[in-house]
């Protein structure tokens, strides 16, 4: 299967898969090949000490989902229809909007690991549609008995239980994956061979990831170091399920993950998840039953656990008693070891008291000697107390006086600057008062000269014989303008 053109730019791979299965290994290799992990990461426990790589918000709310609904992580009951239909829904849909806001951003290529996510695929497909998102799922397969080994021993179950929780979560994943892009990869190829794993992923969902398998090859064989295997698949399967309903999953699982799912497989799957729904109340009546036992086992245990501490107290106890009388035979000798040095001192006073009189009779004047040169150096330390309050007094006028010199300067060079833009001004001035004066002097002759002109002219014949033509003209222009 590959991607279309017209799918969403976003893009989820969904780890599907029950408890330790790998989801978490998986998830841990997809974040090294350069998909984004949610913010709020589920920190490290003694069961997984590399780390979970799942969202510890996803982790809360989809918890706060199967309480609301009556369920649990570990209950392998069918979860309730019924809540799809009720006000709740509306409510953890616009919770789950705000987490994978929080936790993914806008982010374009995603993890999404949690396998409580299997038993509530359509709530999730449906939160997924509304953000834009398309999911890709893959179905992690892991060998059940190993799985149930696991879960023991994290949990004190009986094998049984883990098997039927397997078997709850992957059936439920298949069935609700059916119609959507899905791969189903292994958890034991996955270790043996991750660089096919990867390859497989990427061209079964037409995808290429953002970082090359050889630039993380290292990062990556560190991270799948075997000690993360701790359980290995054996031929036994106990437990409260028939052998059927775990040896054919367990054998369509993996021959889906090492071939390719086949469509005929489906039908049988149906059919053992039919049983597992109506054999419920039957395998819960069973359950309580080995729940007994466990809780009789541990009492038991915790029976033989308190008889041993309590061997272990009364052994404290003859260790301290045999401390005790070693700490009072040290505090015996201890005790004749002071009687015999207080005798020796007894000794040596008696020869060194007539010499402690003579000291004694000293002492007064000692004492005032003594006292004299403590009045005169309290003297001394109050006169340099005075001394360097008036010299840091001294000192803060000086910087005072600093400062004003400063902005007297300052002020200086401003008043200096200002009479050269006065003196260049006044120069300006001048040249201007020179030029005007030239060109009034000028003026005043050009008038004169004008002056004597005009009275050349009317003193002239030729201005007095031309006064009639003058007049005639005058006339003409009058006669010609319209009335």
């Amino acid at each position: 299967m590959s991607l279309d053109q017209a799918s969403p730019p976003r893009i989820a791979l969904i780890v599907l898969g029950m408890h330790r299965s790998g989801t978490s290994a998986l998830a841990g290799v997809l974040a090294h090949m350069g998909c984004d992990l949610p913010q709020d990461l589920m920190p490290a426990t003694a069961s997984n000490p590399r780390g979970h790589f799942e969202s510890l918000k996803v982790y809360h709310l989809n918890d706060a989902i199967l309480a609301s609904a009556g369920s649990a992580w570990n209950d392998w009951g069918p979860f309730n229809p019924d809540w799809y239909r009720s006000p709740r829904l509306g409510e953890f849909r616009e919770r789950a909007a705000e987490v994978m806001a929080q936790e993914f951003g806008r982010s374009s290529l995603i993890v999404l690991k949690d396998p409580r996510i299997c038993r509530l695929l359509p709530f999730w497909k449906e939160v997924l549609a509304e953000a834009g998102i398309r999911p890709l799922f893959l179905c992690t397969h892991r060998a059940p008995d190993e799985v149930a080994a696991s879960l023991s021993r994290r949990e004190g179950w009986p094998a049984g239980w883990g098997q039927l929780l397997w078997l709850r979560h992957v059936l439920e994943a298949e069935a609700e994956t059916r119609q959507e892009p899905r791969l189903f990869v292994s958890y034991e190829a996955l270790l043996s061979d991750w660089r096919a794993t990867v390859a497989r992923i990427g061209e079964g969902f037409g995808l290429r990831f953002p970082r090359a398998a050889d630039a993380v090859a290292p990062a990556i064989r560190d991270f799948l170091a075997d000690e993360l295997r701790h359980f290995r698949s054996t031929s036994a399967r106990d437990g409260v399920l028939p052998p059927d309903w775990i040896r054919r999953p367990d054998g369509i699982f993996g021959r889906w993950a090492a071939t390719g799912e086949t469509a005929e497989d489906r039908a049988e799957l149906d059919g053992i998840r039919a049983e597992l729904d109506r054999a419920i109340p039957m395998l819960g009546m069973v359950a309580r039953d080995a729940a007994m036992a466990v809780a009789q086992g541990r009492n038991r245990e915790a029976e033989a656990a308190e008889q041993a501490a309590q061997a272990m107290r009364e052994e404290e106890l003859a260790l301290l008693r045999r401390a005790q009388a070693d700490a009072e035979a040290r505090l015996r000798h201890a005790t004749v070891h002071l009687e015999a040095m207080t005798r020796r001192l007894a000794a040596e006073l008696e020869t060194t008291v007539p010499a402690e009189l003579q000291a004694r009779e000293r002492l007064p004047a000692v004492e005032a000697a003594r006292a004299a040169l403590e009045r005169e150096v309290g003297d001394l330390r109050e006169s340099l107390r005075h001394r360097a309050a008036h010299v840091a007094e001294l000192e803060r006028h000086a910087g005072a006086l600093a400062e004003r010199m400063a902005g007297l300067e300052q002020r200086v060079a401003e008043l200096e600057q200002c009479v050269a833009e006065l003196e260049g001004q006044g120069e300006a001035l001048e040249r201007q008062r020179k030029d005007a004066t030239g060109k009034l002097a000028a003026a005043r002759l050009q008038i004169a000269e004008m002056e004597a002109r005009h009275a050349a002219i009317l003193s002239s014949t030729s201005w007095k014989v031309t006064r009639p033509i003058r007049s005639a003209v005058e006339r003409l222009h009058r006669a010609k303008q319209p009335s």
